[in-house]
């Protein structure tokens, strides 16, 4: 199956970059304060946290909150899998430790630079209005310049 994708830069410059930096923000906490979660709970009481109930635990925190629920899900998906990486990696560690260069580490925390490779926005999320207030004016300002496509026009030729 042959998905097409557009890629758009977006300079500083751009009056979309505020708002995109501001859900960048806002996803990488929520990254790093879901992941802080399950890591304390497996070091502390050797219990992994699942999707479900990492779920429940920051669904009413503020950085979920100043997301797109939709975003927000995949966001904590994707630690998830992260984490069970993590599990296979370590499985297959002590399987055979000369396969590796070191112990797999715990998914580790995003930093400031890395905020945007934790969250991924269609282009939908930017064209229509949030159906839910936000603690953030993330919609604002950020619709795309690209015209519509439909559904059976092929984006790339």
């Amino acid at each position: 199956m042959m998905r097409l994708v557009e890629k758009h830069l977006i300079r500083k410059s751009d009056l979309r970059f505020a708002g995109i930096d501001e859900a960048a923000f806002a996803s990488k906490n929520l990254y790093n304060q879901a992941n802080y979660q399950i890591r304390q709970a497996y070091i502390h009481e050797g219990k992994y946290l699942p999707y479900a109930e990492i779920y429940h635990r920051v669904k009413a925190h503020e950085a979920y909150c100043a997301l797109p629920r939709k975003v927000s899900n995949s966001i904590l998906i994707q630690l998830h899998k992260n984490w069970i990486g993590f599990f296979e990696g370590m499985e297959a560690y002590k399987e055979n430790p000369s396969q590796f260069t070191g112990r797999p580490k715990y998914p580790a925390i995003k930093t400031r630079k890395k905020a945007a490779s934790c969250s991924s926005m269609t282009n939908r999320r930017w064209e229509s209005e949030p159906s839910r207030k936000r603690a953030s004016s993330l919609h604002r300002d950020c619709r795309s310049r690209l015209p519509r496509k439909s559904h059976g026009t092929p984006l790339l030729k």
